[in-house]
């Protein structure tokens, strides 16, 4: 059954795992709030889909009729869920993050069978060209400027995935800020704590893309209802662990809706290299 996006017989066990995980984050006191929250979690499953469905429709097949598994690079990795996720899903994964080699990550289940690919450039990509069908930056590209203390990294970024791209291979983007999202206004404006301070008009990261090399063929606006609950309530909280999937089923229909969606949270994003 699909709920919210969700094959809650099929994902079940994403979810326990990830709960899990939440659950020795908290215990650890660690500050992670993108991984201890059930929506959160929720919806990196519901992303995780979505890309398993986008990259199996123009995956080759075999003699036998089955899909080929694609080359995959999660691009600033983090601490590993989308890889984990994608591995589930049987695609051929390539964790990548900045960094030394002797970067040491937290002691949660996530990381415990996470290998990395580090570099400490801030633009280079340690792989040669066409190494993958595939590059996934899920909560990443937005940040590249920020992180790197250099303006003009983001493009520069954005031309070496199209280096390492094969010929017609996909760069999916995901929790992309959008430039009019009303929670990050919200968040400026009552100095709630950290908004992005790099976000981005649909026109503005097609602009990027199209100069990099890419075509846009899809993109669609998501979080109109905030999945990150850091500074809310505890009230507010208990709701949403225990309706998550159900608000992850109202965000889809809430973000489907001409203007409404405009101030929705973030861009999603499906380009292939010219």
């Amino acid at each position: 059954m699909n709920y919210g996006g969700i094959e809650l017989t099929g994902d079940k066990h994403d979810v326990e795992f990830l709960k899990k995980n939440a659950d020795c984050i908290r215990s650890r006191a660690l500050h992670l709030p993108h991984l201890d929250q059930p929506i959160s979690l929720i919806n990196y499953v519901r992303i995780a889909n979505d890309i398993e469905s986008r990259l199996r429709s123009v995956t080759a097949k075999n003699a036998a009729g089955k899909h080929l598994n694609p080359r995959v690079l999660d691009w600033g990795c983090g601490y590993g869920q989308m890889t984990w996720l994608l591995k589930r899903r049987s695609f051929n994964i390539t964790s990548f993050d900045i960094g030394h080699d002797d970067a040491v990550l937290p002691d949660i289940p996530l990381c415990h069978t996470l290998q990395v690919t580090r570099t400490t450039h801030p633009t280079q990509l340690p792989f040669q060209e066409e190494t993958f069908e595939a590059v996934l930056s899920c909560g990443v590209l937005e940040h590249v400027d920020e992180c790197s203390g250099e303006v003009g990294n983001e493009r520069k970024s954005l031309t070496e995935i199209a280096r390492v791209l094969t010929p017609n291979g996909r760069f999916l983007i995901y929790q992309l800020p959008q430039k009019a999202a009303w929670q990050e206004a919200v968040v400026r404006r009552l100095k709630l704590g950290y908004s992005h301070p790099r976000r981005y008009s649909a026109a503005e990261i097609e602009l990027l893309l199209t100069e990099a090399g890419f075509r846009m063929v899809h993109l669609r606006r998501a979080n109109l209802i905030p999945k990150n609950l850091t500074g809310m309530p505890n009230a507010i909280r208990k709701i949403y662990s225990v309706f998550g999937p159900a608000l992850v089923l109202l965000d889809g229909f809430l973000c489907r809706i001409p203007l409404l969606n405009r101030i929705a949270g973030v861009l999603e994003i499906e380009a292939v290299k010219a």
